[in-house]
């Protein structure tokens, strides 16, 4: 097929990816342009595609009105320290599903699959309900401690774990290494791409968390990004305007950090689910 005719058989697809991102791109755009017009320009109807006067006071206003600082600093916590939890456990117990030889391996893994396809909102009030036995409630350990470790996590690092040659871990175990060792020193190395793919989209699950922390905190201190939020609905209204500007300060560092890590994401999506 010619180059040229080639071109045109792809032009209904890249139409309809150019479409896509376009639609994907209003809900940013208008994130964007709200948080920095004047809160009557913000409500006015019907709304204005670009600002008239651009108000970049919006954002320093959005962090005088709440603990901007607290709510970010509680949720880099938490988020951490499930995407850390996630690397570490999920990595050990795919290796286990993997490389392990034990009985119920089989039935294990399977149960591990099903959890995949479970909402995890169906899992919330077995687990509030766990927190509030253990005395957990209204503390950081009932934000991190159910999300210390997830089933896509540990089905990921189980296939790259798969994927990688039998004959390393022979020579590993021939050279005296024990199982942990080979696991530290020869397997866990191999599988960065899977490893910092799994600490990306655990931290940003985290760091978009709102119903969970709803529920299992009250204490204004404990608050995270997306409950922090709320501040700006009062009794007489929403400030639309610094709701955005709050929202695009949120939205910023996730963004960076999807952005800077694309590639290895994508690459250790690849590694992990498709070998």
């Amino acid at each position: 097929m010619s180059e040229p005719r080639r071109h045109l058989k792809a032009l209904p697809a890249h139409l309809a990816l150019i479409v896509t991102c376009l639609i994907l791109m209003v809900p940013l755009y208008w994130m964007v342009i709200t948080a920095v017009k004047p809160l009557q320009e913000a409500l006015a109807s019907p709304p204005t595609l670009w600002p008239h006067d651009l108000a970049f006071s919006n954002f320093a206003e959005a962090l005088r009105q709440a603990p901007f600082a607290r709510y970010i600093a509680n949720t880099v916590l938490t988020a951490g320290l499930t995407a850390i939890g996630n690397v570490v456990i999920g990595s050990l117990a795919g290796y286990a599903l993997a490389r392990g030889r034990f009985r119920g391996r089989g039935a294990l893994l399977a149960f591990v699959l099903a959890s995949v396809m479970v909402p995890g909102e169906a899992t919330f009030i077995p687990n509030y309900v766990t927190i509030r036995n253990l005395g957990w409630y209204d503390s950081y350990l009932a934000l991190v401690a159910p999300w210390l470790v997830g089933a896509f996590s540990v089905f990921l690092f189980r296939q790259a774990f798969r994927s990688l040659p039998e004959t390393l871990f022979e020579a590993a175990r021939l050279d005296g290494c024990s199982e942990l060792r080979v696991f530290r020193a020869v397997a866990f190395p191999l599988v960065r791409a899977t490893s910092l793919t799994v600490f990306v989209l655990s931290f940003v699950w985290t760091w978009n968390a709102f119903l969970w922390p709803l529920l299992v905190t009250s204490r204004p201190e404990l608050r995270v990004l997306q409950l922090g939020l709320t501040a700006f609905q009062t009794e007489g209204g929403v400030y639309v305007n610094l709701l955005m500007a709050a929202t695009v300060l949120s939205v910023v560092p996730v963004l960076v950090l999807f952005a800077t890590t694309q590639r290895l994401v994508i690459s250790g999506i690849g590694e992990g689910a498709l070998k």
